[in-house]
């Protein structure tokens, strides 16, 4: 059985991380293929509820979803991993458990993240109730050499979608005539 694809959409919170999984998980959908969406958050409610945001945790909640991913593909459903995952060992952990990885660094600047704020976190951090976001109070490592890099601040979610499922095509991981049949073209 062909592997299906993993893509980590990694960025700061509010970055447009799930809206962005959920867009390509719509596009690989419409053309027939078997998709999951590991969204972190979702993830973590229910099947780690007792994980908080320690490094140590952080850890292995990214490890869960490494080792999840990487059954589900191994399966041929294409995996879509919402999560901050800020460190790029954990990431690289996934890149190295699953056979078709793909990093896809979702990028905006804090302020438009903070603007955003669709789970109230930053107003959250603003009063003070927490003090451990990754990119505000604890370290962010930007992806090295993404696969994709998309800037939500400048790029519609249907551009950013686009560059994605190119980036799918380059790798010769979709057929860039059912892609773009896809994609309106």
């Amino acid at each position: 059985m062909e592997p299906g694809i993993v893509i980590w959409f990694t960025g700061v919170p509010a970055s447009g991380k799930s809206t962005l999984a959920a867009a390509v998980q719509q596009r690989l959908e419409a053309m027939g293929l078997p998709v999951e969406n590991l969204d972190a958050d979702e993830v973590r409610a229910n099947l780690s509820p007792n994980l908080g945001y320690t490094e140590e945790a952080r850890d292995e909640n990214t490890k869960r979803l490494a080792w999840f991913a990487q059954k589900l593909s191994g399966y041929g459903a294409n995996v879509m991993i919402a999560a901050v995952a800020p460190k790029q060992a954990y990431r690289e952990r996934g890149r190295e458990w699953c056979e078709k990885f793909v990093e896809a660094f979702v990028d905006a600047p804090l302020e438009v993240c903070q603007q955003r704020d669709p789970k109230g976190l930053y107003a959250r951090a603003a009063r003070g109730e927490v003090n451990d976001i990754a990119g505000m109070h604890q370290p962010y490592e930007a992806p090295v050499n993404p696969e994709v890099h998309v800037k939500t601040n400048e790029c519609s979610i249907e551009e950013c979608t686009d560059a994605v499922m190119a980036k799918l095509v380059e790798l010769g991981y979709l057929q860039p005539e059912l892609a773009l049949r896809q994609a309106g073209e």
